[in-house]
């Protein structure tokens, strides 16, 4: 399983800085970047369809966000500074 402090380290070197970035391009870029196993594709909660590592990439963001290494628009838009 892809840890939080794998998937913070390939944002913070993958992402293009000062520019701002989807939440569904941070998802590419941690899925290509990544060594993602059978356990991250599992889904992330019970009845949920989504994999583990998407909630884990939207729990780094939350952590980074509050940060003054990123900034952040409500309609899931991130930039690295």
């Amino acid at each position: 399983m892809t840890t939080l402090a794998e998937i913070r380290e390939i944002i913070i070197k993958k992402m293009t800085r000062r520019e701002w970035i989807s939440l569904d391009s941070i998802y590419t870029i941690v899925e290509q970047n990544a060594y993602l196993d059978d356990e991250d594709y599992e889904p992330s909660a019970p009845g949920n369809k989504e994999p583990k590592w998407r909630r884990n990439v939207r729990n780094v963001l939350q952590i980074l966000k509050n940060t003054p290494d990123m900034e952040w628009k409500r309609k899931a838009n991130y930039r690295l500074l």
